[in-house]
């Protein structure tokens, strides 16, 4: 009885597993199905809702135009600026033309013209219409003298709005305006066009056939609606957020609670623009819809996720007590041969651990001996490293030398160019100096020529008498002056005579300079040369250390390597004997578990 019950929760388990793990997907995908279907869906009706608002804001627009092209068209009949035409047609057919134009179908109920003072002159077939002067958009075109289309307004008579265009009337002659036309539509015309054309696009659609539309003026007033009981009324009393939506000018949607039923709605909002000639009436168009119509499809789609998942459900279960039963009949088979196969791995197992013991100790001892070996490399290129880097110095330090060499003999070649311009310098000061004395020989010459001719002068003067007296004494000065240039020029040629010695001097002593400069420069060449030949064994010097510091590190990280990989080694193997361990508690267990599952199913 134990075992028929053990069986039987064996079997409920199974069952109810194979159920969770098939409905719990489908669950899912619903779910995800469902909220991504409720978002292109929503996003959809939106879309759809704002198009209907742009398509009816469009053609209210379209509407105005059309009314304001109309009252244009209709100011320049020749019945009404052409006094030759006026005069010649008749006050009936001037109306049968106005009543052509109603009744063509463009949605005129009326249409009349004025003079300047307000006074009706020409109406459609009708009840006659007057105090046109009092009207808000006659006095608009008196002031501006411009077509006009003003906000819609109400008949005291009907209760209905209606929407009026005028226009002036300007004489061809004389360029003057002598009167005024208006036009006036219905706004049940704008409704009969959204009727027809919410009717073809919801011929297969009930739902959408509940659509709501409302047209606001200016004054934020409905005008025009599907209910009639909501025209006249303020627009912020029947949805809350129409004040938002207005101060925004742009199409928007938002979901509000109507204020009259408490339903919820799905509200689009759509400026109507006019055209740049027409004034900024401020007109706008909310169509609505109850979310409960318009998002009708995802509760559809809801109920029907809902019924796929249960009969997806049901036919699992099924399928999972089938299968289950036949896995509980197979399963003591099964549980016999694990039972068997536990005993013959649990002899292995012990004849592995004893194997890994033996192993874990060679591995053990091989991890000591690479550890020392890597302590050893790691000496090795630490002193390979010191002695390249010491190597590395002297060679900085004989570069130094050389390059003083290099500097040395820089400087004795420019000594030697100076010695070499002292001594050109030399040789023009002689020539200069040979210059002088000869300039000074001249002087002395002239100054006995002088003096001779001042003897003579003073001879003749002494033979002349009295009257040679002044130039005797003339005589006896250049005589004087002859004298002294003699004099001037004999201490000139002593100086010339010793400048000539410093001269020599100069230049024997600036021949030793030349030849002590050459010799300078051989001992710096062989010194430079000697310098190079140091540099060069060094660099050798270099490049070997480094050659021997590279190999001793790559055998140091060799050995760290195989260290490591050892060490890994004797890791794993203490793991291995481990794991064998826990292997042959784990069989133990296995054989209990299999001899108790054995006796369960």
């Amino acid at each position: 009885m134990i075992k028929k019950n053990k069986n039987l929760s064996l079997r409920i388990k199974a069952i109810v597993f194979a159920i969770a793990l098939s409905t719990i997907p489908v669950i899912l995908t619903g779910t995800m199905t469902y909220v991504f279907a409720t978002e292109n869906l929503t996003d959809y009706v939106i879309k759809y809702q704002e198009s209907r608002a742009i398509s009816t804001a469009n053609e209210v627009s379209n509407f105005l135009f059309e009314r304001y092209l109309d009252v244009k068209e209709l100011a320049n009949l020749a019945i009404l600026n052409d006094s030759r035409v006026s005069k010649t047609t008749s006050t009936s057919q001037k109306q049968a033309l106005l009543d052509k134009y109603v009744k063509e179908g463009k949605g005129y109920d009326s249409i009349a013209v004025a003079d300047v003072k307000g006074n009706t002159i020409l109406q459609s077939s009708g009840e006659p219409i007057t105090d046109l002067g009092e009207r808000e958009y006659f006095q608009e075109v008196i002031k501006t003298n411009r077509p006009t289309i003003v906000q819609p307004r109400k008949s005291f008579i009907t209760g209905e709005y209606a929407i009026f265009a005028a226009a002036p009337v300007v004489d061809i002659n004389t360029g003057k305006t002598i009167a005024v036309i208006r036009t006036r539509t219905p706004t049940a015309y704008l409704n009969r066009n959204y009727e027809q054309n919410q009717y073809q696009l919801t011929q297969n659609s009930e739902t959408l056939r509940k659509e709501e539309y409302h047209l606001i003026d200016g004054t934020g007033k409905f005008f025009s609606a599907t209910e009639s009981e909501q025209v006249s009324r303020d627009a912020g009393s029947d949805f809350s957020v129409f004040a938002k939506l207005q101060a925004q000018k742009k199409i928007n949607s938002v979901i509000d609670i109507d204020r009259i039923d408490g339903a919820k709605q799905l509200i689009t909002y759509a400026p109507i623009e006019t055209s740049k000639n027409l004034p900024a009436l401020g007109w706008s168009v909310i169509i609505a819809n109850d979310t409960k119509d318009v998002f009708a499809p995802q509760k559809d789609l809801l109920y029907a996720l809902m019924t796929g998942v249960g009969i997806t459900a049901a036919v699992v279960s099924a399928i999972a007590t089938f299968l289950a039963n036949r896995t509980t009949r197979s399963v003591n088979g099964i549980v016999r041969a694990i039972a068997s196969s536990s005993s013959q791995i649990a002899v292995t197992v012990e004849q592995q651990e004893r194997i890994a013991s033996q192993q874990l100790y060679a591995v053990d001892r091989t991890a000591s001996t690479m550890e020392e070996l890597g302590e050893s490399s790691k000496a090795c290129a630490s002193q390979a490293e010191a002695a390249a880097f010491g190597a590395a110095q002297a060679l900085e330090l004989t570069a130094g030398g050389s390059q003083a060499v290099d500097n040395t003999l820089k400087e004795i070649a420019t000594l030697a160019e100076n010695v070499g311009a002292i001594q050109k310098q030399i040789l023009r000061l002689s020539e200069q100096t040979d210059r002088i004395g000869n300039i000074s020989t001249l002087v002395s010459d002239l100054a006995n020529q002088t003096n001779m001719l001042a003897i003579n002068a003073a001879v003749e003067a002494v033979r002349a008498g009295e009257s040679g007296k002044g130039f005797a004494v003339v005589a006896t000065e250049i005589r004087k002056l002859a004298d002294k240039s003699k004099e001037s020029a004999s201490k000139i040629n002593a100086l010339v005579a010793d400048i000539h010695k410093a001269i020599v001097s100069t230049t024997i002593v600036t021949d030793d300079g030349t030849k002590t400069v050459k010799n300078g420069v051989k001992i710096a060449r062989k010194a430079s040369d000697a310098f190079a030949g140091v540099a060069e064994a060094i660099d050798r010097i270099v490049l070997n250390s480094k050659q021997i510091s590279f190999t001793a590190r790559n055998q140091a990280l060799a050995i760290e390597d195989v260290v490591e990989s050892v060490n890994s080694l004797n890791l794993a193997a203490q793991e291995t004997a481990s794991g064998i361990s826990q292997v042959k508690l784990g069989i133990s267990q296995l054989d209990r578990a299999a001899q108790n599952l054995k006796s369960v199913v």
